[in-house]
């Protein structure tokens, strides 16, 4: 090679690195320049994902406003099946639930049935024979003689058994009151032969007091009539002799005064006439006297004496009617005693004939079995063969259609928006129904109270169509439904946010004011602005006009990474079902407990001492539990969506009051006004 050569090669050597320099140069010029230019587009970039990530800019938007229930599915038009046998007893038979049973049958009666004969005669599936005691209460209306079954009648023959449970020894007890009544019986016969005897008794009774009534009058007629008559005319015919006497021996005394003076008779003759007319005066003299007694004294004492006699068998009379009238309200009383009895124990054993019956449960018509699912406040054992139940215990239902409806319990805090006649989306396993809201009850729910702190209301809600298949949708499953409240479009849009821009700010030192916190984009600062909620879900409320204008940056709450947080489990799918109305957007996420530096920063800004250090960690973790409480208590719906940032107000006003006192004046101060700043930027 040549000095020239190499000389051109040397230049070209040297301008070819001269150029590769410029190129260079260049090259990391416009590096760097770009660099500066990414760098700010970069930063721009970071800046609008923080203003993004921090706020939520305000726009009106439809609004599909619903609540979020779960219930459970029962049929519509059923038929309860209880237990009425007295006591608690055990199932031996149950039916398969979902069978499709039969009800009653009608029998006309043939020549030489009996009732044992006919039941045993529709025996059921199982080989069983129709119960003879539920035959009888099926026919309990019609006047059968069931000894002696008339020809032609026709009676009703019970439908499937549907269930049997122990009848507790109650054929025992059938007999020995069959006894009981054959015994009350036989005392209802001997009280009816008893008041016999007693009526025969007293007739005869009678009879006589009534005889010696009549003797008495007889003996008073007699007395009156002849017997005190002829005493007074005996006496007076005597007298009248006694006074013939007197005039004969007067007589006799004069002829043989004459005689003795003649001679011819004695002086004692004499004085026997003489005193033969002494005797017959002194007899006048006495009869007369008895006379003068008889009608003064023995007359009256006599009619006196017939008189009582008289009255004494009149009251006889009464006396007698008297005792006979109560010897046969005492017989005819042991009757009805009887009869009383008979009847109470002829009751007891169609009551032991009614239990018996009872023991046994047949399908009352052509349904679908569908076993009984109790509450839980119920406490009482799901039902299956074996299982112990009492009396009134609900066993089976009986579903006649395919009609459902669900049963709700609305908790308190979610009543307010329902009304009667809201449409809703019911999902049943992957089965998506329209439903209706039909029902919802003005006070608390009984069953529910004392089973949890929160208050439930029932409800119900029909489902509004039977296009399903019946083998997906059976009664006691758990289904969730979401009801239709509002639906915001067009004209009837308002301001739409997450429900973590709304908070609560303390206006005064037990008032809570609800709101939002602003950006001011030229003064970089926040402003607070009260706000009233309209609506509000899950996820958004919607506020009322005036109070945030459309564009404005509203500050999220420390939940801003939960933006699209659901605190209750929504219906999916809801738009393959329309209810004419727009289906809300569905994105499930979990609630985020709000984090920062603060709770970590406050050792050294406050400088807090080893004790304040522990103590604050308690108060700390107090609120974190009372956070997660509110987020729970708020996903359960005890706590209004509108109420949740008042109660975190409460929840923080009460960490400052515990941490005043363990700080001192100026650390307390600096903790005022940390947390003001962190609650202006919208964090803890």
């Amino acid at each position: 090679m040549s000095d020239k050569s190499a000389s051109a090669t040397s230049r070209s050597s040297k301008g070819g690195f001269a150029v590769g320099k410029l190129v260079m140069l260049l090259v990391v010029a416009g590096l760097i320049g770009g660099g500066v230019y990414g760098a700010r587009y970069l930063l721009d970039q970071k800046e609008e994902e923080r203003l993004e990530n921090k706020y939520e800019t305000a726009k009106r938007e439809d609004f599909l406003v619903t609540v979020k229930l779960n219930g459970t599915l029962i049929s519509e038009d059923t038929r309860l099946m209880k237990n009425d046998l007295e006591g608690y007893t055990t199932i031996r038979y149950l039916v398969e639930e979902g069978a499709r049973v039969k009800g009653p049958q009608h029998y006309t009666v043939k020549k030489g049935d009996t009732l044992e004969s006919i039941a045993k005669a529709h025996e059921d599936e199982q080989g069983m024979a129709k119960d003879i005691y539920n035959i009888r209460l099926m026919n309990e209306d019609k006047e059968i003689d069931w000894d002696n079954l008339p020809e032609g009648i026709s009676i009703e023959i019970p439908g499937a058994l549907l269930v049997e449970m122990d009848p507790q020894k109650l054929e025992e007890r059938i007999n020995s009151q069959e006894i009981a009544v054959s015994e009350a019986r036989k005392m209802l016969s001997r009280a009816e032969g008893g008041l016999e005897s007693k009526q025969l008794t007293a007739d005869l009774s009678l009879k006589r007091v009534e005889n010696a009534l009549q003797n008495a009058e007889l003996d008073l007629n007699k007395t009156i009539n002849s017997t005190i008559k002829v005493y007074v005319k005996a006496l007076e015919g005597t007298i009248a002799i006694d006074e013939k006497s007197v005039a004969l021996a007067e007589k006799n005394l004069k002829a043989y005064t004459e005689l003795a003076k003649l001679g011819f008779v004695s002086d004692v003759k004499v004085k026997e006439e003489e005193l033969k007319r002494i005797r017959a005066q002194h007899a006048i003299e006495m009869n007369k006297a008895e006379k003068e007694a008889y009608l003064k004294f023995d007359k009256i004492s006599m009619l006196s004496a017939k008189r009582l006699a008289v009255e004494e068998a009149i009251v006889n009379i009464k006396k007698t009617k008297v005792e006979n009238t109560a010897d046969l309200r005492d017989a005819n009383s042991t009757i009805n005693t009887a009869k009383k009895v008979l009847d109470n124990q002829i009751e007891k054993l169609s009551d032991l004939k009614e239990q018996m019956a009872f023991s046994r449960v047949y399908a009352p018509e052509d349904d679908t079995v569908i076993y009984y699912a109790p509450k839980h406040w119920e406490k009482v054992e799901p039902i299956a063969h074996g299982s112990n139940v009492r009396n009134g215990q609900r066993l089976i239902k009986l579903r006649k259609t395919k009609k459902f409806k669900v049963d709700l319990s609305i908790p308190q805090a979610r009543r307010a928006p329902l009304r009667i006649g809201q449409k809703a989306w019911v999902k049943v396993e992957q089965l998506l129904l329209p439903g209706t809201l039909k029902f919802i009850s003005k006070d608390v729910d009984s069953n529910r109270r004392g089973h949890s702190e929160k208050s439930y209301f029932r409800g119900e809600l029909t489902i509004d169509t039977d296009d399903f298949p019946e083998a997906e949708v059976s009664e006691g499953m758990q289904v969730r439904v979401e009801i239709q409240v509002v639906n915001l479009t067009g004209d009837a849009q308002l301001i739409k946010l997450p429900n973590q821009c709304v908070t609560a700010k303390m206006i005064s030192e037990d008032t809570a004011q609800t709101g939002c916190f602003i950006f001011n984009r030229e003064t970089g600062e926040h402003e607070w602005r009260p706000v009233e909620v309209m609506y509000s879900d899950e996820k958004h409320i919607a506020i009322a006009d005036g109070a945030i204008q459309e564009g404005e940056l509203v500050l999220l709450s420390p939940l801003s990474e939960a933006k699209n947080l659901n605190l209750e489990e929504a219906v999916t799918g809801k738009g393959n079902l329309d209810l004419n109305a727009t289906q809300p957007d569905e994105a499930e996420s979990k609630p985020a407990v709000p984090e920062g530096k603060w709770p970590d920063e406050a050792a050294k800004i406050l400088q807090l001492n080893e004790e304040q250090k522990l103590k604050w960690i308690a108060a700390d973790a107090k609120v974190k539990e009372g956070y997660g409480k509110i987020v729970a208590k708020m996903k359960s719906g005890e706590i209004p969506r509108e109420k949740g940032p008042t109660e975190f107000a409460k929840l923080f006003k009460a960490h400052g009051r515990e941490v005043k006192q363990f700080l001192t004046a100026e650390q307390f101060k600096t903790y005022e006004k940390k947390q003001a700043e962190r609650f202006k930027r919208g964090g803890r």
